[in-house]
């Protein structure tokens, strides 16, 4: 857990461990509220960018932003909807300040991205259990491979240098990864019922 979360939720437990919770209380809310979503957050932040180091630093931008804002939050609305709409105009931010992803120049393109995991949102659960079942079943060198280009900051052409082989061949290694994984993936949800 992010240590601004942690120092939220100590402060709020000092606050409310000598006395009955203050409905009213915006640190206790707030550290309620960020611990429901975060998850669901990560996951919407990772759709849109390609690298978790990337991501990392959005989610901490959105969870200061949505800390600074809190006091305009609407109860009586999705928090989660909420904390994803600042979290996707710190996406577009940060496209207009990166040339590194070609991808996020394109407005189209992350709306598209952010409009089919709201869909998904739902069923997020089954599809991370999947993931995992499915990352677990892959022979090492592939798993490693797949989490170096999507766990890092690493481009294509650092692993290609660091493994002796052409950027194409890597490419096409990561290629062929990605679609057993989702095939095992669509296996996976489709047996436990969560398509």
């Amino acid at each position: 857990m992010h240590p601004m979360t942690l120092e939220l939720r100590r402060q709020s437990m000092t606050k409310t461990s000598t006395s009955n919770p203050d409905p009213n209380d915006q640190t206790g809310r707030f550290v309620r509220l960020l611990g429901e979503h975060e998850r669901n957050l990560r996951a919407y932040v990772l759709s849109l960018v390609p690298h978790w180091a990337d991501a990392d630093e959005i989610v901490q931008q959105t969870r200061v932003r949505i800390w600074e804002q809190f006091d305009q939050y609407d109860p009586s609305k999705d928090f989660g909807a909420w904390s994803r709409s600042i979290a996707y105009y710190l996406v577009l931010a940060m496209r207009e300040k990166a040339g590194r992803y070609p991808q996020l120049r394109s407005e189209e393109f992350l709306g598209s991205v952010s409009r089919q995991f709201e869909q998904a949102a739902p069923r997020s659960g089954g599809f991370r259990s999947a993931l995992a079942a499915c990352l677990q079943k892959l022979d090492t060198a592939r798993r490693g491979l797949i989490m170096r280009f999507y766990g890092g900051t690493e481009t294509m052409s650092d692993i290609a240098a660091d493994m002796g082989l052409s950027t194409g061949t890597v490419k096409v290694r990561i290629h062929r990864t990605r679609l057993a994984l989702a095939d095992c993936m669509k296996q996976t949800m489709h047996r436990e019922g969560s398509e």
